[in-house]
């Protein structure tokens, strides 16, 4: 069969990155003997008008549409997706036939609403490898599409020959003999775009944060990839695309701590020369580990620590302490990583004494750079939003497809001064939800200039203090007034 797969992701903020997702399922597409294309919304200025060319050309018999993201995720200054999707939905739909499959992980969050918000002839909840062939090989046969795990028709969850849904969002084990099909894509664009590509080890996540999606998308329990395989695809993307920098997009990289030791003494073993960033998360994170990851070519980590405060970080679900926290951070910069250090300010429980807390720990720990969130993003099956309804301060309809957030009614009128009055004294700070981040011109320049790898690295330089702390001079006092398309609970 022809098949299209459409990436509709256009946010090129920080940086464009490299849809993995659907280059494993078109890989795994290709292996199944069908005939593979992309369409790569990303970059561009006229994207629906290079789609419709392609669809033109290909005339596909399947269309797969991979939405990666619901929103940005950033209050105030939210950025909902929903009509940009609806708009590729409606280009597909003037002219092809071809029926419509729905996935990725935006997708997977809200695959009901998804379904009848765009009008998906089918949809893939969850990892996409297994199931989408299985589909193509339903339809080319002619026959119903029974007992497909994360299968959703237009009416719901697919069902199976015993008549019970089956919607599983992950899979339990790994792709096997699968990479990621990057010829189908100008990777060496990201590249360039980017400053890095991007590689994953594991999916899944044992760990509880209230509000995370991680162990919904893609299980509770790790499902590790073999150390030897994680190198040979980062030895074949050298020789491939040449030298370039390299994130791994796993939830964190750290834990287990086996698995990601393993693949340092790989690469250390083999001589492998790569530069390489990771999440991270403070959680048996010790001198050995750190000086471990920057031996084997780590130079950038971003540590999702959330909060410096033993309350709040008990009331996210955190499975550390802040003494933890501290001791990481330092850990990593004396190996000589540079440390991003990852907040959430407002979640449920938080108190001016909590967030100034955290702020206080973290101007000590002189990280080489901060981001830090305002409010706490809401979805669906989350232990967070389900507390929230459960205890009958969020309604289970306000929990859908416009993005919806939650701040604590006691910091509310706190926390945008507050924050950043932090930004502009400390010069290093990044506020997404309350001050525009870096423009796309700036960007293009930066990258032009041969600067790769996370831009939050340049927040170490003086002149990149003067210029970020001028954005701050003067706080505002209020979150300003909401878009429409946005919703705090």
């Amino acid at each position: 069969m022809r098949v299209l797969l459409v990436s509709a992701n256009r946010e090129r903020i920080p940086d464009p990155i490299f849809p993995l997702g659907l280059a494993y399922v078109g890989a795994a597409a290709r292996q199944a003997g069908h005939e593979v294309r992309v369409a790569d919304l990303c970059f561009g200025r006229a994207p629906l008008q290079a789609l419709t060319g392609q669809v033109r050309r290909f005339q596909p018999d399947v269309v797969g549409l991979s939405l990666r993201n619901v929103d940005n995720a950033a209050y105030p200054r939210t950025v909902d997706y929903l009509d940009q999707h609806r708009a590729v939905v409606d280009v597909l739909r003037g002219l092809t036939t071809a029926p419509v499959v729905l996935g990725g992980s935006g997708f997977s969050i809200i695959p009901q609403a998804y379904m009848q918000a765009l009008d998906g002839d089918w949809g893939i909840a969850g990892e996409g490898e297994v199931a989408f062939v299985r589909l193509l090989a339903a339809l080319q046969d002619g026959r119903k599409p029974d007992g497909i795990a994360g299968l959703f028709g237009r009416d719901g969850p697919a069902s199976s020959s015993g008549g019970e849904a089956t919607v599983p969002l992950h899979h339990r084990g790994w792709p096997d003999g699968c990479w990621p099909a990057r010829d189908l894509l100008d990777y060496s664009r990201y590249i360039r775009r980017g400053g890095m590509g991007n590689v994953q080890t594991k999916r899944g996540c044992v760990f509880k944060c209230s509000y995370c999606t991680y162990p919904l998308l893609e299980g509770n329990r790790f499902r590790t990839r073999d150390a030897a395989d994680v190198v040979d695809e980062i030895e074949a993307l050298m020789q491939d695309y040449g030298p370039h920098p390299v994130f791994f997009v796993d939830s964190i990289l750290n834990f287990p701590r086996n698995h990601v030791e393993t693949i340092c003494e790989e690469i250390l073993r083999r001589g492998v020369k790569v530069r390489w960033s990771c999440y991270a998360t403070p959680v048996k994170l010790d001198r050995h580990q750190a000086r471990l990851m920057a031996a084997a070519g780590c130079d950038g980590i971003e540590l999702g620590t959330d909060a410096v405060d033993d309350d709040q970080l008990s009331r996210l679900g955190k499975s550390f302490d802040a003494e933890t926290a501290i001791k990481a951070n330092l850990y990593c910069m004396e190996a000589g990583l540079r440390v991003c250090q990852t907040l959430i300010f407002g979640a449920p429980g938080e108190t001016q004494a909590s967030v100034r807390a955290t702020c206080a720990a973290v101007r000590r720990m002189n990280p080489t750079a901060v981001v830090a969130m305002t409010g706490v993003r809401l979805y669906p099956g989350t232990p967070l939003t389900n507390s929230l309804i459960a205890q009958g301060r969020v309604a289970k309809d306000a929990i859908g497809l416009l993005p919806a957030f939650y701040v604590e009614p006691e910091v509310a009128g706190f926390l945008p001064r507050h924050l950043q009055m932090q930004a502009y004294q400390a010069g290093n700070w990044v506020l997404p939800g309350l001050a525009a981040p870096i423009l796309p011109g700036s960007q293009r320049l930066l990258r032009g200039l041969g600067i790769s790898g996370p831009l939050w690295r340049l927040l170490q330089s003086p002149w990149m203090h003067a210029l970020n702390r001028s954005r701050f001079k003067h706080p505002n006092t209020s979150w300003g007034v909401p878009h429409p398309g946005r919703k705090v609970v």
